[in-house]
């Protein structure tokens, strides 16, 4: 049976690599012999970028592509969702979803298609080409990840989704694209791939980029860390009733009591106590208010420029 494939590709300021990409990927996919629709969301860039796409035509008949631009610039994670919004909107059965700046690399495709009896497939990567501190921060946010959530972060925004997934995506939105598909029931499957070289320019995820995203991905999993921070609250004030219990030993039985450091402690336990919790469930609930708002204002944030 023919299957419609739809590939959401977002982009910002990608002059230089825009069209390398694009060639980049009719020359790995007219190989599988299948329908293509190239779905690549233009995050309202300040170059050449969008008139570099308008201009640009697949040699195969194969292939489709669709230019949706933002109507304003919303971040690399809000372009994805427009652009499978309107994956959804064409009524495609598969969609991968795939950076236009050649790291996740375009040769990997042919092998992904090949796992369609699976709800999300996985693309990890195998060697990084980061700097070290790059690496070692974002070694530290997948441990940091795995012990709130108990799952591990093992790829990115490099994945194949059936229409099933898609469907859910229209109704429920995320604020990141990979942990919210870890949430996800269904059957999934990984392939391992290396990260493909960088186009063109210097890679837009720094080190504070790097930290947004982790934080991003902390809140799809708001209601781990709510329980979490629960935990620590339980355990700061089991720790406040045992000392609580040694000052009045000391005070009324032996009498050993030093004046004045015991409360003290007592107290600042308390206070660390409350503030954790009161700081941490105020975060939370703000931010997925947020997020629902978001969910609700994200519908139609595209003109198509080109179908």
């Amino acid at each position: 049976m023919s299957r419609h494939l739809a590939i959401v590709t977002p982009c910002y300021n990608e002059e230089k690599s825009i069209v390398s990409f694009l060639e980049s990927l009719e020359k790995n996919l007219v190989a599988t012999d299948e329908q293509f629709s190239i779905i690549v969301v233009d995050d309202c860039s300040q170059d050449d970028t969008s008139n570099l796409i308008s201009s640009f035509h697949f040699s195969s008949t194969l292939l489709t592509l669709h230019q949706l631009r933002l109507k304003f610039n919303m971040g690399h994670q809000t372009a994805i969702y427009q652009g499978l919004l309107f994956a959804h909107e064409i009524d495609a059965d598969f969609v991968i979803v795939m950076d236009s700046d050649g790291e996740d690399d375009p040769r990997a495709l042919p092998k992904i298609i090949q796992h369609q009896n699976f709800d999300v497939v996985e693309v990890r990567r195998g060697r990084r080409s980061e700097s070290l501190s790059f690496r070692f921060m974002y070694k530290v946010y997948k441990m940091i990840f795995y012990f709130i959530t108990g799952k591990s972060m093992n790829y990115g925004n490099y994945c194949m989704i059936n229409k099933g997934i898609l469907e859910r995506i229209t109704f429920t939105a995320f604020i990141h694209f990979p942990a919210y598909l870890l949430k996800q029931k269904g059957s999934k499957t990984y392939v391992r791939f290396d990260r493909g070289k960088r186009i063109q320019g210097e890679s837009k995820m720094g080190l504070q980029g790097l930290l947004i995203h982790s934080f991003k991905s902390f809140v799809e999993f708001g209601e781990d860390l709510l329980m979490l921070f629960l935990k620590i609250f339980v355990v700061i004030v089991f720790v406040i009733l045992v000392l609580f219990a040694d000052i009045l030993y000391q005070k009324l039985i032996a009498h050993t009591a030093i004046l004045g450091w015991t409360s003290t402690l007592l107290l600042g336990l308390f206070t660390i106590a409350i503030l954790c919790i009161g700081f941490f469930v105020t975060g939370i609930l703000l931010l997925n208010l947020i997020h629902q708002q978001n969910n609700k204002s994200q519908k139609d944030l595209y003109s198509i420029i080109k179908k």
